[in-house]
């Protein structure tokens, strides 16, 4: 028997041999897909914030003008919620870190006009910038030699709304350093011009207070807690405190009428006072009489008071005016000289000093044919 094969024909191939390859992989490409719309969602992101954001820090149109006041102590964060507040800015929370990128501030309390409502916060930060305005203020002007009841006056005439009660305990309540337990602010009150602020009118407390302390802050300067030791020997035996030079001065004050007598009139004083002498000042007599006056009477210069130093020896009991800078500056500082006397010689006011009685006789009767008195 014979074994047959049969070959397949010559090129023909079997189905099972041929291997279907697939499209290539398009894995990485999907992932550029992905994070393509990713960045281009970030951009759209970005684009968006970043408007929205220009938005916030510049507004289109600003609107109508707007005042605001910051308070004291007020931090970049109140400010910034304040001006949201107000309208000035969009968004307090983006002005704040708008501030930080700028390096700006810290901005001043007070009173700012020129912003808007939905301002530009570059314009905001420049406004601020520039400060407050400056306070609103009325001027007290009170002249050396005023008394305390005529400081007084001045005070209620120049604020009328103000209370006299209040203002009367305000000076009652309110002690200087300088002032004897049983004393009143007689010539403890500095003059000067002072501003009293917007809001401060009704403050009495405080324009006397700052009265006082402008007093203690000149006087310590010119030396008056010193005065006992500066004024060693100038009255003889006698130690003069610091009161007793204001009082002092308080007379050069009233007395002196151009600033080159005032050390000379100290010195009378400090002399009369070594040789027990009364200082005769006539300007302690129209302050016990309660008014000025050019001319003094008989019968007022008999006036029984503590006051009249023409009766009774030393220095009165408490200021008669409320002397300044250069007559508080002379009585701790009396030029050195002889004198007892002086006589007014002119017209500008200067005085002619002597020690001799017959001298300031004669110079007496001149000024008086001359008109002087």
């Amino acid at each position: 028997m014979t074994d047959l094969t049969t070959d397949p024909p010559s090129g023909a191939e079997h189905d099972d041999e041929y291997v279907v390859i697939p499209p290539e992989s398009s894995r990485a490409r999907k992932v550029a897909w992905v994070l393509g719309g990713i960045g281009a969602f970030a951009a759209l992101v970005l684009l968006v914030g970043g408007i929205w954001l220009m938005r916030q820090i510049d507004p289109a149109g600003a609107g109508e003008e707007v005042t605001i006041s910051i308070p004291k102590g007020s931090t970049t964060s109140q400010i910034a919620s304040l001006l949201e507040r107000e309208g000035v800015v969009t968004n307090a929370t983006v002005f704040r870190y708008y501030v930080r990128w700028k390096d700006a501030g810290p901005f001043r309390a007070g009173l700012y006009d020129g912003l808007r409502k939905r301002s530009a916060m570059g314009d905001v930060v420049s406004r601020l910038e520039a400060g407050p305005l400056p306070p609103k203020y009325t001027e007290l002007p009170i002249p050396e030699g005023f008394w305390l009841q005529e400081i007084r006056a001045r005070i209620l005439e120049t604020f009328p709304q103000m209370s006299a009660a209040e203002l009367d305990v305000a000076l009652s309540d309110i002690r200087s350093r300088y002032q004897p337990p049983s004393a009143s602010l007689e010539g403890l009150l500095f003059p000067a011009t002072y501003r009293v602020e917007e809001g401060d009118e009704l403050d009495e407390q405080k324009l006397v207070r700052q009265m006082v302390s402008t007093f203690e802050q000149v006087a310590a300067e010119l030396g008056l807690d010193q005065a006992t030791q500066k004024l060693e020997g100038a009255a003889g035996a006698r130690q003069l405190t610091p009161y007793e030079v204001v009082i002092v001065a308080s007379m050069i004050e009233e007395e002196a009428k151009v600033p080159e007598d005032k050390p000379k009139i100290a010195r009378v004083i400090y002399n009369r006072l070594a040789a027990g002498m009364p200082l005769g000042i006539d300007a302690t007599v129209l302050y016990a009489l309660g008014e000025h006056k050019e001319q003094l009477t008989r019968s007022e210069l008999q006036i029984d008071s503590p006051y009249n130093t023409r009766r009774f020896p030393g220095l009165p009991p408490t200021p008669i005016a409320s002397p300044g800078r250069e007559s508080l500056e002379a009585a701790l500082n009396p030029a050195e000289g002889p004198w007892l006397y002086y006589v007014l010689t002119d017209e500008e006011g200067h005085h002619y000093f002597t020690d001799d009685y017959d001298d300031f006789l004669r110079a007496q009767r001149d000024a008086r044919a001359r008109g002087l008195l």
